[in-house]
């Protein structure tokens, strides 16, 4: 079973952990980033992730989600 988990998705366990947290960036923040709407649920919890284990300076996070943006599909 591990193994046709770790196929789909390499890092499905690192995902089961619990919540992240809140995002750094609202919603609206992010749509004026130009990040498209049906992307922004996925940056805002890549962000609130970041942000929980790291601190990051505010003024890098829209870049930061401009680039987060660009890597997924």
């Amino acid at each position: 079973m591990a193994r046709f988990v770790w196929s789909l998705n390499p890092l499905a366990i690192f995902h089961m952990r619990g919540p992240e947290g809140k995002s750094p960036l609202t919603a609206s923040e992010l749509a004026c980033l130009g990040i498209p709407k049906r992307k922004i649920p996925r940056v805002e919890a890549e962000l609130a992730r970041l942000c929980a284990e790291t601190e990051v300076d505010r003024a890098a996070l829209p870049a930061l989600a401009r680039q987060i943006a660009r890597q997924l599909l």
